[in-house]
């Protein structure tokens, strides 16, 4: 790395290291980018979480989808694809057949969130073969609204292999990861890496992830890459690469610039409403904090969580990942610190002191009822049910939130955020509604409560307090 003494490489340790701290992440890694280089990478992690390196690698979920977007854009490009044509034109046998390429790299080709059966991300993902036999909803027409669909991405994935004749992942490895020197990224960890934990939200305590194969998913959030290759990539992706030739051969900047053009909103608020500083270009997130606009993405699966944005003015770049299933946030305040604006403050510090009885107890509401406090994986949330008899489902941390209403016999969601149009199903035991699958989410009363048939099991150990052989 270069010109680290031209940025501020204290202060931007010193947020990752409060970062860290007020997320309680094992594992906290980031770099920045400018003026075509990394020039500052950092981790910062828990005294028993061994000792990892910017080298080390982390799965970076959904960021992995503006990868898979260059891979068919570039097929765009060479004039084997055209955004306005139906998939079905090129896979006969995909879901959403009348959906355009452009809807399924903006998500609105109306196919519903995740895989039907158990919640992928855990337990695995499907093979092509299976995903077609599914039965994968299109819950809208083709353009009619913005909806997250992990299975239109996978759609994009398969189209990619079969113009190719390739798998994604190689098709990516020689087209994009190894033209912009990104070689510590792969579809499996390609050097060191980390290992992905819950962190429980009420204790000092964790829960190993499972890492399970995605197979057909792999395209929606299967990579694994270092926060320097990120910023390798977002540089690339604004047209800050110091390489030109080498940034033009993999796509031109014209078709890049196309990518980062705000196509739909993402109205994800929920039913509180409130602003709309995100829109989605072509397998990108567009960002407006205030003045500064970012392309990027965001990931996350069981045991990390990332973040990539890139100043589309400025060509400043930073990229974070960690090691936790609960999350850090996001690349915001390294961003501000990076051009010396104030960095806002962490995420508040959880209440860890919480005795070990509470943190795994089983909740206070009583037999029959869903209201109060579930847990998706570490994630607590609130259910409330309304007068009118409708559900309403939000995430303590302020996302995702939606309302759940009967709708020919079952409870799907009406009004607003992530799970539009998904099902809400309760399972019982007993007659107790003992855990509610939300568009194949699995939620419970206690995090990962292993009397619940948690998808992708739940580890031996269970919940442990982690210490140096951890």
């Amino acid at each position: 790395m270069t010109g680290v003494d031209e940025v501020p490489g204290a202060e931007l340790s010193g947020v990752l290291a409060r970062t860290r701290d007020a997320a309680r992440v094992p594992a906290l890694s980031a770099a920045a980018g400018r003026g075509g280089e990394v020039v500052w990478a950092d981790v910062a992690h828990a005294s028993w979480a061994g000792s990892p390196t910017p080298e080390h690698a982390f799965r970076i979920g959904s960021v992995t989808k503006p990868m898979v977007a260059v891979a068919v854009l570039r097929l765009v490009a060479e004039g084997d694809v055209a955004l306005a044509d139906p998939i079905g034109r090129h896979l006969p046998d995909a879901p959403a057949p009348d959906a355009t390429v452009r809807q399924l790299l903006t998500h609105t080709s109306g196919l519903q969130s995740e895989f039907p059966g158990p919640w992928w991300e855990r337990h695995g993902g499907p093979t092509w073969d299976e995903l077609v036999r599914s039965g994968v909803e299109q819950l809208w027409d083709p353009g009619e609204r913005y909806h997250y669909s992990n299975p239109g991405f996978a759609v994009l994935g398969r189209l990619v292999e079969v113009v190719r004749g390739s798998s994604w992942d190689k098709v990516l490895r020689d087209e994009l990861w190894g033209p912009l020197g990104m070689t510590a990224t792969g579809r499996v960890p390609v050097g060191p890496h980390v290992t992905g934990y819950a962190v429980h939200p009420h204790a000092d305590l964790v829960h190993h992830e499972p890492v399970a194969e995605y197979h057909a998913a792999g395209p929606a959030g299967e990579v694994w890459s270092t926060p320097s290759d990120l910023v390798r990539f977002g540089l690339w992706l604004v047209g800050g690469e110091a390489d030109r030739d080498a940034g033009e051969a993999v796509l031109p900047l014209a078709l890049r610039h196309q990518m980062a053009v705000p196509r739909v909103v993402v109205d994800d608020a929920g039913p509180a409403g409130g602003p709309w500083p995100t829109s989605h270009g072509l397998g990108v997130r567009v960002r407006q904090d205030g003045t500064v606009r970012t392309v990027g993405h965001g990931g996350s699966v069981p045991g990390f969580t990332a973040d990539l944005r890139a100043d589309t003015a400025t060509g400043d770049v930073v990229a974070v990942c960690g090691s936790s299933t609960l999350g850090f946030g996001d690349g915001t305040g390294l961003l501000a610190a990076l051009q010396g604006a104030e960095a806002p403050s962490p995420l508040p510090p959880g209440d860890v002191h919480d005795t070990v009885e509470r943190a795994i107890g089983r909740g206070t509401t009583g037999p029959g009822e869903i209201t109060g406090t579930w847990y998706w994986g570490p994630v607590p949330h609130t259910v409330r049910v309304g007068a009118d008899g409708r559900v309403e489902l939000r995430s303590q941390h302020g996302s995702r939130g939606t309302v759940f209403d009967a709708v020919a016999g079952e409870l799907r969601g009406v009004e607003g955020g992530y799970w539009l149009g998904e099902r809400l199903t309760v399972r019982d035991a007993g007659g107790v509604p003992v855990a509610l699958d939300v568009g194949t989410f699995h939620f419970t009363r206690a995090p990962y409560d292993p009397a619940t048939a948690v998808p992708g099991g739940v580890a031996a150990t269970g919940w442990y307090r982690p210490g140096p052989t951890a």
